[in-house]
């Protein structure tokens, strides 16, 4: 469903200084939020970073912070040992939990967050355990960080498109992934103007929007448009590969290294 009329545009997948590697205070990132016409940020803090006391902290701080302009929603990304690059992110988290697995994430979360998803699914080389494949509410198929701002990731497409046909309420979210708000890799989920954002994502009630194109909540593509994307995608990873390459010999030879191949 196409969101109508007024629209709230909002990001998800974002940390704040709760997390080690995060920058912005959630002060601040209430501030860029209103400068950016965001009205609600979907927080994925490290959960191996806090506590149940800091947990509860965060919350607070996120409430006090809320209002009808601009609402922050806690949330925390999970990892588990043994399941390399595998990430869940809970949305909307209201308690402290501390699954140890995927699929006690998967019983952890019910009841207790808006919204589940699998984060960026190329770090684990798209293998989901079954058991997540079976609860998560939805895949991240555009993660502005790994993916990069300009193209979703057609292999997360198609993995979607292969779990809907069996689970047909599990919807595509685009993520920024944001460490730092200065900079802003463009991705926003839009909803329609309603006070319960992430229940709208959950119910697929919303459309991915990027810099170079937008798509609903089953990112819905004919096989030709998806071989497309993949076509477009492996050419501008090569010349961002190449573009990498000459940025290190650049630095090495200006740090008086010579680099080869």
């Amino acid at each position: 469903m196409m969101p109508t009329g007024h629209e709230r545009v909002g990001i998800v997948h974002v940390h704040s200084n709760y997390s080690h590697d995060g920058t912005d205070p959630l002060e601040r990132l209430r501030d860029v939020a209103l400068q950016r016409g965001i009205a609600f940020v979907g927080l994925t803090d490290h959960a191996e970073d806090l506590t149940a006391e800091r947990f509860s902290e965060y919350v607070g701080v996120c409430r006090s912070l809320s209002d009808d302009v601009v609402r922050l929603i806690p949330g925390l990304e999970y990892r588990f040992t043994g399941y390399t690059g595998l990430h869940l992110l809970a949305l909307g988290l209201r308690r402290w939990i501390e699954p140890k697995t995927p699929d006690e994430f998967i019983e952890q979360t019910r009841g207790v967050t808006a919204l589940t998803i699998v984060a960026h699914p190329v770090l684990a080389r798209y293998q989901i355990p079954e058991a997540v494949l079976n609860g998560i509410d939805a895949i991240e198929v555009w993660n502005a960080s790994y993916n990069t701002r300009y193209l979703p990731d057609p292999r997360a497409i198609r993995l979607l498109h292969q779990l809907r046909r069996r689970r047909p309420t599990v919807v595509g979210t685009a993520g920024l992934d944001q460490h730092d708000a200065r900079n802003d890799r463009e991705t926003r989920v839009v909803v329609a103007d309603v006070s319960e954002p992430l229940a709208e994502v959950k119910a697929g009630r919303f459309v991915n929007r990027g810099r170079t194109m937008h798509f609903d909540s089953a990112a819905s593509m004919t096989p030709l448009q998806l071989r497309a994307l993949a076509a477009a995608r492996w050419a501008f990873d090569r010349v961002e590969r190449a573009q990498d390459r000459m940025a290190r010999m650049l630095a090495a030879r200006r740090a008086g290294r010579l680099v080869v191949g």
